[in-house]
């Protein structure tokens, strides 16, 4: 019991000695400002020099806020330009971006400061993105083959015997803004894919279901067009939602396809066998491919700067050539005659949505032309 006393008391001190040395901060700061309004600029900076001095302990000591510290920088900044300091206010400058990685300069900021960020680059070198998704198998028969069949295969219904062909995806992405809202995006992603077949065999009370699914990495290359990307509101604000648009294409690498679930029931019921359900190693898949992709969605500005996004989207994904081997469409015969199935020639397209995470990546710097 005593030591939980003491441990609350330590904490309500130390709880209480924050407080107080954020309120003289914050004091601090606002002497600094009636400084620079007063226009007694070398004291501003003979304050910030002076590391004994109540604001640079607060500034170095990361006792500020993170909206202080972005005013104290800024301040800083503004009282070197008119010391005619460039070097200092650069780096001061400098400090105030990584603070605040966009910061947005108000109508009442002078025009030495203006002049002063148009040599800094303040936008992000790149974008990293995560994503993850659920996708749905669209089918596209090419050619039907069948061993005994009778009437048309059925993919991906939904029933007792078939499934909706849903399939999940992770994506890690970079993106690079070129210009005015076009960006490029590249990188990898990993894709469960499935469809599910049911035919009926010789008589309709004869029927059979094989269930195809597929691990895929995938990598894709995307451009996206943004609106509002550069774009303010009423009050000089960025627009906070960004609808988008894109194309794109992808390389695809089977890594696995096998068989789930696969049975034919009525009459003589025949389950396959565990060594059959591999199509990879028999090869009746194809090993690469290539997509075509289009989407749209729109992204959510986050955070306190605003330069990292939520985002939803929706894809489509069209593979231009076979996902069957036809070379090795009949090596299975578990398949083709146990279970009654031959595979048709077919592209695996998928329409996914998907939810993501962008995260900004800065370093300030200045422009070629000012260095």
């Amino acid at each position: 019991m005593k030591k939980h006393l003491i441990t609350c008391c330590l904490f309500f001190i130390s709880l209480w000695g924050f407080s107080q040395t954020s309120s003289q901060c914050a004091r601090s700061l606002a002497q600094a400002e009636l400084a620079f309004e007063q226009g007694r600029l070398s004291d501003i900076i003979n304050t910030y020099t002076d590391e004994a001095s109540g604001f640079t302990r607060c500034l170095n000591g990361g006792v500020f806020s993170v909206e202080e510290e972005i005013r104290a920088y800024k301040l800083l900044t503004k009282a070197y330009l008119f010391q005619d300091d460039e070097a200092m206010a650069e780096e001061m400058f400098v400090k105030l971006l990584k603070a605040d990685k966009e910061h947005q300069l108000s109508p009442e900021d002078p025009a030495e400061l203006y002049l002063l960020k148009d040599k800094f680059k303040t936008e992000p070198i790149l974008r990293v993105a995560v994503r993850v998704g659920a996708n749905k198998s669209l089918p596209s028969v090419i050619q039907n083959f069948n061993t005994f069949q009778v009437g048309d295969k059925r993919y991906n219904e939904s029933g007792a015997e078939t499934g909706l062909g849903i399939g999940f995806w992770f994506e890690a992405l970079a993106e690079r803004h070129l210009t005015k809202g076009i960006e490029v995006a590249t990188g990898i992603q990993y894709r469960i894919a499935s469809y599910e077949v049911e035919g009926d065999l010789i008589e309709n009370d004869l029927n059979y279901v094989a269930k195809n699914t597929s691990n895929m990495l995938r990598f894709p290359l995307l451009v996206r067009y943004s609106l509002n990307y550069d774009k303010k509101d009423k009050d000089g604000n960025r627009k906070k939602i960004l609808p988008y648009v894109f194309i794109g294409g992808s390389y695809d690498l089977m890594l696995k396809a096998k068989y789930v679930d696969t049975r034919r029931t009525g009459g003589t019921a025949y389950t396959l066998p565990d060594e059959s359900e591999d199509l990879t190693a028999s090869d009746q898949v194809a090993k690469s491919n290539i997509s075509i992709i289009g989407g749209l969605g729109a992204r959510f500005r986050v955070g306190r700067s605003e330069v990292d996004f939520f985002s939803m989207e929706v894809r489509y994904d069209n593979s231009l050539f076979n996902y069957i081997n036809p070379d090795n469409r009949w090596v299975n015969e578990d398949v083709n005659f146990g279970i009654g199935h031959v595979e048709d020639d077919l592209t695996l397209n998928t329409l996914s949505f998907s939810v993501g995470y962008t995260r900004s990546l800065y370093i300030p710097r200045k422009r070629k032309q000012y260095r």
